[in-house]
C-alpha cells in the first residue's frame, strides 16, 4: 500500500505541477486468497498562497468601487485581470440559466485559449445542479474566472451558495468569492460603469467588456470583504 501512495503522489505532482494529497480507502476485509481493494477518491493540489493579509478597511475609498462585498472567501491581491463578464440583470430570467452556461462555457474557452483571466458576476447560485436557483455550471466552463460574484436581484432572491459546490478549487486555486445583495443594501455592483463601456461580447443575456489597465481587486477573506475597481 505504501508504495502504491508513493507513486500516486509522484505522478499527481508530476502532472499538477505541485505538490498533491490524496484521498483513498483500502477494503482489507476480502475472502482469503483475494486481493485487498485500494480505492483512489480525490486528488487535489496543494497551494501555498503567501499572501493572507488584510487590507486597512477604514481607509480604503469604495466610492468608486465596481464590486464591492462583505461577504467574501479568498486571499489577498489579484493581479492581471482587465476582464469582466455579466449576466445582463434586465435581461435576466431563471427559465435562461442553461442558455447562459452555454454562452460563458464558450466565452471562457476563448479566455483559456488567450490565457487571459476574468472576473465572473451573474445572479443566484454558480454551480446549482438546479437551474431555477442559479447558472447551472461546472468549474471547467468557468476555469478562468478568478474572481467570481453572486449579484441577487431584487426580483430572484435566492440563499447564497459562497462557493460550496467549488470550494475546494476556489481554495486550491487561489480564486475569490464574492457575494452581495446591492438592492438590500448589501455591497455594491456599480452595473451602470459597465453598460457604459464598449463591449468585447455583447448578446441578450451577457456582456463582456475589457479595462485598458489590470482592476484593482482584493479579496480579504480574514474580514469577510472584497472590492474590484479601476486602478
Amino acid at each position: 500500500m505504501a508504495q502504491i501512495i508513493v507513486d500516486l503522489l509522484a505522478m499527481g505532482e508530476e502532472e499538477m505541477r505541485c505538490p498533491v494529497e490524496l484521498e483513498f480507502a483500502v477494503d482489507m476485509d476480502v475472502p482469503y486468497g483475494n486481493d485487498r481493494i485500494f480505492n483512489f477518491l480525490q486528488i487535489r493540489p496543494i497551494v501555498n498562497n503567501q499572501e493572507n493579509k488584510s487590507l486597512d478597511w477604514d481607509n480604503e475609498d469604495i466610492s468608486d468601487a465596481i464590486v464591492y462585498a462583505e461577504s467574501a472567501l479568498g486571499l489577498g491581491n489579484m493581479d492581471g485581470i482587465s476582464d469582466i463578464i455579466y449576466v445582463r440583470p434586465e435581461n435576466f430570467d431563471s427559465s435562461n440559466t442553461q442558455k447562459i452556461a452555454d454562452e460563458i462555457r464558450r466565452l471562457n474557452t476563448a479566455m483559456r485559449l488567450e490565457k487571459r483571466n476574468y472576473v465572473v458576476i451573474g445572479p443566484g447560485r454558480w454551480g446549482s445542479s438546479d437551474p431555477w436557483l442559479g447558472i447551472p455550471i461546472k468549474w471547467t466552463d468557468i476555469s478562468e474566472a478568478k474572481v467570481i460574484v453572486e449579484c441577487g436581484l431584487e426580483d430572484f432572491r435566492v440563499d447564497p451558495s459562497q462557493g460550496t459546490h467549488f470550494f475546494q478549487n476556489l481554495t486550491s486555486f487561489g480564486v475569490g468569492y464574492l457575494t452581495i445583495n446591492p438592492f438590500m443594501g448589501d455591497g455594491k455592483f456599480d452595473i451602470a460603469s459597465l453598460n457604459a463601456m464598449d463591449a468585447v461580447y455583447e448578446s441578450e443575456l451577457i456582456r463582456h467588456v475589457h479595462f485598458d489597465t489590470p482592476l484593482y481587486i482584493f479579496v480579504d477573506g480574514r474580514k469577510n470583504k472584497g472590492i474590484i475597481k479601476k486602478r
